[in-house]
């Protein structure tokens, strides 16, 4: 579809395969560093493609990883030494199948001025596969009256 940049998913999945072990991000967190979307866009991009990147990186602002995916994701978290928080018995008890949740203020990745670069890139090629209107919108064909 574009000549040159990312798409959006190539974009959010590009972030994803950097954050490192034991790091997490937000969805939230993802559509901020690309400056476009929201949590449900890369939460979507997530379910569409992620298989490929290190999808138990990537969680719900409340530290709960992704939905259906929480066991696996609990192995990942304790492989890699995740920060993890307790879950209360009620908790569990009203859906939560698992008794953790990633301690996101622990967690939470902080790239250094090496990713930031890299991040950076990410999103310019990102921007640069967006259409701008800076000079108002394409021309339209005429309309054709069917003669």
């Amino acid at each position: 579809m574009h000549e040159k940049g990312l798409d959006y998913d190539e974009a959010v999945l590009d972030v994803v395969s950097l954050i490192p072990s034991g790091k997490v991000l937000t969805y939230g967190d993802i559509a901020v560093i690309l400056e476009k979307g929201g949590p449900r866009q890369v939460g979507a991009v997530m379910s569409r493609g992620g298989a490929d990147v290190p999808w138990w990186r990537v969680l719900r602002a409340d530290g709960k990883p992704p939905l259906g995916l929480e066991a696996t994701a609990v192995g990942h978290y304790l492989d890699e030494s995740t920060a993890l928080r307790p879950v209360a018995e009620r908790s569990r008890q009203a859906g939560g199948s698992v008794g953790c949740r990633v301690d996101v203020q622990k967690s939470r990745w902080n790239p250094g001025p090496a990713e930031q670069a890299a991040l950076q890139r990410i999103r310019a090629d990102f921007h640069a596969a967006v259409p701008t209107w800076d000079e108002g919108p394409p021309e339209l064909s005429e309309p054709d009256d069917g003669v």
